[in-house]
């Protein structure tokens, strides 16, 4: 056996004590316990302990061992450092599957749907997988968490719409822990609007989205894409990691273009506008906003996109073509312009509908 290159994994095999590694090098040697602890100048009731796992092989025992058996000594530490390590999950597991009543308090059958945990039969390992993916050790740090998280309010606190809503920033923070960003600039990005609204007129998230991201995350902001648990009603957030990098998650809600691309210009403008704190696009009026700052933010939003220097302009489109030549004129995707045109009662909400680009979460 190469004891250099062997792969602890299976679970009987981290919970064998590292004595018996230590007894079939003994046994290959010909050696007893007594000769084990003449050699080592251990007592024999130390090498006895040793060999059970009673007593930990620690650095001073490793390189005893070495000299010994012919093993290096790092192989015997990372050997007790992996028994102990199982151990020590062995009895968090036990410990934890006592409150699986925790796992009723999340959106698990969210998580598990969207690949965001794995599933595990045994409760004990099935909440230590969610409080990994909350980043808390314990449930009580995950209590403590959000108690302490003032930034974040809402008119029912420590409901069920406030744990869903938890629960998708978080998948936000965990997605945009993986790209990488330039830090963030407020000039960079202003000079990056022209080359973002340009994008609206690629249809396909596939072929727009990797350019999004590459362009944000040159001004200092990670963009996520992500669906939403059931009774989180958001449709994007802007939340700072810290003083240079920024998340922006959108949710595709509502599922057509008009609607994403005016959230994401919603959330670049909370970006550029407004102090570093949190912000939720609430659909359903739950959840405490500044009215007074998202107006802004609205605001900011339909000017990038449509000026209003075309808003009599959008007032004579009555046919399809008209739209698709303006919408040509202008720069953006025609759906943009049908949704304003909407908003604005120009025409009935079902009219045109199909000039909207479409799109669907293939994880759902």
């Amino acid at each position: 056996m190469n004891k250099q290159l062997y792969k602890f994994e299976p679970d009987w095999l981290h919970l064998m004590p590292p004595g018996e590694f230590i007894l079939e090098d003994m046994e290959n040697l010909g050696l007893s316990q007594r000769d084990l602890a003449n050699r080592t100048e251990y007592s024999t009731k130390h090498i006895h302990k040793l060999l059970k796992g009673e007593a930990p092989i620690n650095a001073d025992t490793a390189l005893r061992l070495e000299k010994v058996l012919g093993v290096a000594a790092s192989f015997w530490m990372n050997l007790e450092n992996i028994y102990r390590e199982a151990l020590a999950k062995e009895e968090e597991k036990i410990s934890l599957a006592k409150k699986k009543e925790w796992l009723k308090k999340i959106p698990l059958k969210n998580m598990l749907t969207f690949g965001w945990v794995d599933k595990y039969s045994n409760k004990g390992e099935q909440i230590a997988a969610c409080l990994k993916f909350y980043g808390c050790a314990s449930i009580d740090a995950w209590n403590n968490q959000r108690e302490n998280n003032v930034a974040f309010k809402s008119t029912d606190r420590f409901t069920q719409d406030e744990i869903a809503v938890r629960t998708w920033l978080r998948r936000g923070e965990n997605e945009a822990a993986k790209i990488a960003c330039e830090p963030f600039d407020k000039k960079i990005l202003q000079a990056s609007l022209n080359s973002l609204r340009a994008l609206t007129l690629i249809e396909e998230l596939d072929d727009f989205l990797p350019k999004l991201k590459d362009l944000c995350a040159k001004c200092g902001i990670a963009v996520v894409f992500s669906p939403t648990p059931d009774k989180c009603p958001i449709s994007g957030a802007t939340r700072w990691l810290s003083s240079k990098k920024a998340l922006l998650l959108l949710s595709l809600r509502y599922k057509t273009n008009d609607h994403l691309w005016f959230a994401f210009f919603h959330e670049i403008a909370h970006i550029l506008k407004h102090k570093k704190q949190l912000f939720l696009e609430d659909t359903q009026n739950k959840f405490v906003q500044d009215k007074a700052l998202e107006n802004e933010a609205n605001k900011f939003s339909k000017e990038l996109l449509i000026p209003a220097k075309h808003k009599e302009r959008l007032e004579t489109l009555k046919t399809k073509k008209s739209i698709q030549d303006f919408s040509d004129e202008i720069g953006i995707a025609s759906g943009i312009v049908i949704g304003r045109m909407q908003y604005e009662k120009n025409i009935q909400f079902s009219s045109f509908n199909d000039l909207k680009v479409k799109y669907q979460w293939a994880e759902k």
